[in-house]
C-alpha cells in the first residue's frame, strides 16, 4: 500500500523560545497539529556597531530584535527538542 503526504522528519537543533501544537485559520477556526517553532539566536556585535545587517532570504523571519550589554541570554526551552545522550 502506498503512503500519501509523508514527508521525512526534521529537527532542528536551536534554542525554542515558542512552540504551539496548533494554528488558527483566518475563519478562526483550530488547526491541530500544525506544530509551529520560533527559535532564539545570540549574535556577538562587534564594540561601536550601529547597524545590524540580517541575510536577504525570504524563508528567514525575524519577529524581534533585543539589544543588551550582558553576558548571554537566559533564555532556556523547557523541554529539549532533541535528544541529548549526555543527559
Amino acid at each position: 500500500m502506498d503512503y500519501a503526504g509523508l514527508k521525512p522528519g526534521f529537527v532542528k537543533p536551536a534554542a525554542v523560545a515558542w512552540f504551539a501544537s496548533h494554528r488558527h485559520t483566518a475563519a478562526g477556526d483550530n488547526e491541530p497539529y500544525a506544530y509551529c517553532y520560533l527559535f532564539a539566536y545570540s549574535l556577538d556585535i562587534p564594540a561601536g556597531a550601529t547597524t545590524l545587517i540580517l541575510p536577504d532570504n525570504e524563508k528567514i523571519r525575524v519577529l524581534a530584535v533585543t539589544a543588551a550589554k550582558e553576558g548571554p541570554p537566559r533564555l532556556r526551552p523547557t523541554q529539549p527538542l532533541v535528544d541529548n545522550p549526555e543527559r
